[in-house]
């Protein structure tokens, strides 16, 4: 499929705004929470934060003093976050940088939104140097009630699921435990592997962040800007009592990845240290 036309991307066209506002409610504290994992020093490390989005991994890797690089298909993307200096606009199927690269590469929720998750997980082991860690993250099969309360009451205001996140959600659900998790990871030829689902509290028990949080996702948020302003506030004044009638929180479960990239790659190696393989990435910023 070309990368260009793939549905999934087309459909996170125009959200980066929602995304840094409202969708990292949720995606900056499960950052955080999978950055956290790496178990190795961050200081100094030279990281990659592969599809990242506003940039949530990538300020979770700098605040653990880590050198960031920010890759991800959308440039809008990128350029919603106002501090990262060092992007690329770039396929995580096809990174454009060279083998052995990154101490350490970051894939929070990126795999599931891939046809292919194992050719993006291989490539991110390509360019991580032997050794180096690998973290990846994606939602488990057990989806959080208070997403289906908001869902639904979306539905009630007009809202249709769009065909590309009927796609996604197929993606999603074919990397939705830890057995399909593992097998991608033996398959892109990851090494040391441990994967594990755990529900994760990322602090969001208020009904008007929840409904900020989901009322932000892509899927979603091109319908809530085509309403008019008096049916906007409607909504989410119905998605925050629906939520706070029902008393759930948003505590998601989540299958995180932690491996190493222990083989052999194929093609040359950088080596030489983080100093020179930070003079790889030079001519990046503000790409």
């Amino acid at each position: 499929m070309n990368v260009a036309t793939d549905p999934v991307r087309v459909g996170y066209t125009g959200a980066a705004a929602a995304w840094a506002d409202d969708a990292s409610l949720a995606y900056v504290p499960l950052a955080r929470h999978l950055v956290a994992a790496c178990p190795d020093p961050l200081p100094e490390a030279v990281a990659l934060d592969a599809g990242a989005g506003t940039g949530a991994a990538a300020a979770a890797l700098r605040d653990r003093g880590a050198r960031v690089v920010a890759a991800d298909l959308q440039e809008e993307m990128l350029r919603g976050s106002g501090w990262l200096t060092q992007r690329v606009v770039a396929d995580v199927t096809a990174l454009p940088f060279r083998t052995g690269t990154f101490d350490v590469v970051v894939a929070a929720f990126v795999l599931n939104h891939l046809a292919r998750p194992a050719l993006g997980l291989r490539e991110i082991v390509r360019v991580c140097r032997p050794g180096g860690v690998v973290l990846a993250s994606t939602f488990s099969a057990d989806r959080a009630v208070a997403k289906g309360i908001v869902d639904d009451v979306a539905r009630a205001h007009g809202w249709v699921v769009p065909d590309w996140y009927d796609t996604f959600r197929a993606r999603a659900a074919g990397l939705s435990t830890v057995e399909q998790v593992a097998d991608v990871a033996r398959e892109a030829g990851l090494g040391d592997v441990s994967v594990n689902e755990s529900v994760i509290d990322i602090g969001l028990d208020d009904p008007i962040r929840i409904a900020r949080y989901r009322l932000g996702m892509p899927q979603l948020a091109c319908f809530v800007r085509g309403l008019p302003e008096h049916r906007r506030r409607a909504l989410h004044d119905d998605v925050v009592a629906a939520v706070e009638a029902s008393g759930a929180r948003l505590d998601p479960s989540v299958i995180e990845l932690v491996g190493r990239a222990s083989r052999d790659p194929s093609g040359e190696a950088v080596g030489g240290g983080a100093a020179k393989r930070l003079g790889v990435l030079a001519g990046l910023e503000g790409e």
